[in-house]
């Protein structure tokens, strides 16, 4: 009875993980149509859905002590609550970084249209790692877990080129103002693949009890 109901509480835990990436995503959405279009009126829901995520993430973190406390789970068990907990806390920074590029959209103007169109396509492929991962944990796909790895090097190099290329023009017709917030956002983008590859690291730690570097 007692494992039955242990069984029980860890697959709520897991589909609260899930709930709380379903929200993540959304945040990223409305992030990157922020800047995409320009769209500043979206800037205060994604702070105040923010909230909602930062509070969620600490019951899920209460409900994963209260399960320790009187399950007094070992081995694999143990594992996949710390999981939970490092999982959430992670998408919980990456709900963060939706709202830094929120913000910074804010401050968005007279930016060239192809450099923008670049820095979307960066920012969506950011995104789908993150929804793979999810998806990965959510089947205990560690295979696909270790190939969002390939993926954010992809990133990374895509990221170092976006970076020259914006401080490489010409210093006369720059704008300073909009290189300078681009560079931001391109920043804050590269750093939400970090994450997923971090969520892609607690799936395999999940399977094998092993922690694996994968940046």
């Amino acid at each position: 009875m007692l494992r039955s109901m242990f069984v029980q509480q860890l697959e709520e835990t897991v589909s609260h993980i899930q709930e709380l990436g379903e929200r993540t995503l959304i945040q990223l959405d409305e992030a990157i149509q922020s800047f995409e279009y320009r769209d500043t009126k979206k800037v205060e829901a994604i702070i105040a859905n923010d909230k909602k995520i930062n509070k969620r993430e600490l019951e899920l973190n209460e409900q994963v002590f209260d399960i320790i406390a009187r399950q007094q789970p070992v081995a694999g068990d143990l594992r996949k609550l710390i999981v939970v907990m490092k999982i959430s806390g992670d998408l919980e920074r990456v709900a963060d970084l939706a709202v830094d590029i929120a913000k910074v959209s804010r401050r968005l103007s007279d930016v060239d249209e192809s450099t923008l169109t670049e820095l979307t396509v960066l920012a969506k492929d950011a995104r789908a790692m993150v929804a793979k991962a999810l998806i990965a944990y959510k089947e205990k796909d560690v295979v696909s877990a270790q190939q969002l790895a390939k993926e954010d090097d992809l990133i990374d190099e895509q990221f170092g080129k976006f970076i020259k290329r914006l401080f490489r023009q010409d210093v006369n017709e720059q704008n300073v103002e909009a290189t300078t917030q681009l560079a931001f956002i391109a920043r804050y983008v590269e750093r939400i693949a970090d994450y997923a590859t971090n969520l892609s690291e607690w799936i395999i730690y999940e399977a094998n009890g092993h922690h694996f570097d994968l940046n």
